[in-house]
């Protein structure tokens, strides 16, 4: 039994919401590095979890990415099973009246 969860375009959904939330999340931490009170422990944390969240935010771009590629080859596949629709249809009608 698929769930309806599992189709690319909610895959995309995800990826894109996870995106966004990766995205504010580095301007957070960007905004608390900015300020002058830290402490040298406390911006090294700060600065090592940006580096966290940046290569987070790499694998998800690269995944929403191939999940493009997935559902643009899913788009050419039904594309092209429509086309061979019309053109059997076609040889068919043509086939059809000439008997």
């Amino acid at each position: 039994m698929t769930r309806t969860d599992d189709t690319v375009i909610n895959k995309i959904k995800h990826v894109e919401d996870s995106l966004k939330n990766t995205l504010h999340r580095v301007e957070m931490i960007e905004k608390k590095l900015r300020t002058r009170l830290l402490t040298t422990e406390n911006r090294e944390r700060l600065e090592n979890e940006l580096e966290d969240v940046k290569e987070v935010l790499r694998r998800n771009e690269e995944k929403l990415q191939s999940l493009r590629k997935e559902n643009s080859k899913s788009f050419m596949v039904a594309a092209c099973l429509v086309f061979l629709c019309f053109l059997f249809y076609g040889v068919y009608m043509m086939i059809s009246e000439n008997i």
